[in-house]
């Protein structure tokens, strides 16, 4: 608050003696004036280094689609994997199930499952 006051005062006798204000401003808010800021001009690229830029752009987006790939092929021999244990669980518990009255849906489902079982693991196998 002191300061305040002691900068107003500054700026009254200032601006009472006949000095601008905006000298007066200045040396209230205790700042320097900026130099001119120089203009820095971006060096120049060869047209080697832009090939070189975008060939590594191309072989990085590569490196990241084999990476995919190989990631989903994973996926898929861990998804056969559980697909073949929730089979030869519901193999192993269909004697001790109890059964609704009206089975022929399940029934239906579950032999689709078997039917198509094999077919799925050779074409899992094929793209491993």
């Amino acid at each position: 608050m002191l300061r305040r006051l002691a900068a107003y005062k500054n700026f009254a006798a200032l601006a009472l003696s006949g000095f601008s204000t905006a000298t007066a401003l200045h040396e209230i808010s205790g700042r320097t004036q900026r130099e001119a800021v120089r203009v820095v001009e971006p060096v120049r690229v060869s047209v080697e280094d832009h090939w070189r830029r975008a060939v590594g752009v191309i072989t990085a987006a590569l490196e990241s689609f084999q990476r995919i790939k190989s990631l989903h092929k994973s996926a898929a021999r861990q998804l056969d994997s559980a697909d073949y244990a929730l089979t030869q669980l519901l193999h192993d518990l269909r004697p001790v199930m109890g059964l609704p009255a009206d089975v022929s849906g399940l029934r239906a489902v579950l032999a689709e499952a078997e039917r198509t079982a094999p077919e799925r693991r050779r074409k899992a196998l094929a793209v491993a």
